[in-house]
């Protein structure tokens, strides 16, 4: 579960913070088709304009997610990269507003 006002991720191990953008980012996912976001969709997520700047951004933020997925309790692949398209959540995530 993502409490979005705490900045508070909760699963079977317990909570853990997360930023802002980690709480956009998996917000985004929750909403997205097949829990998909494109490189775009991340970028602006994350505020990120430099194309470039993109991929290499979204993998670092990704490996930081999936870190804190799995302190909250995710097993397995929670979050996988789709070639040339994005990346893909596989952890389904309730989103709490207040």
């Amino acid at each position: 579960m993502l409490t979005l006002h705490k900045l508070q991720l909760t699963g079977p191990s317990g909570s853990v913070r997360i930023t802002a953008t980690e709480a956009t980012l998996l917000q985004a996912f929750a909403q997205a088709t097949d829990a998909r976001l494109n490189f775009q969709q991340i970028a602006d997520c994350c505020g990120l304009s430099d194309a470039d700047a993109v991929k290499a951004s979204a993998q670092v933020r990704m490996v930081r997610l999936r870190k804190k997925l799995h302190e909250a309790g995710a097993d397995g692949a929670v979050i996988e990269a789709i070639r040339n398209v994005g990346y893909q959540l596989f952890e389904p995530i309730q989103v709490v507003k207040t």
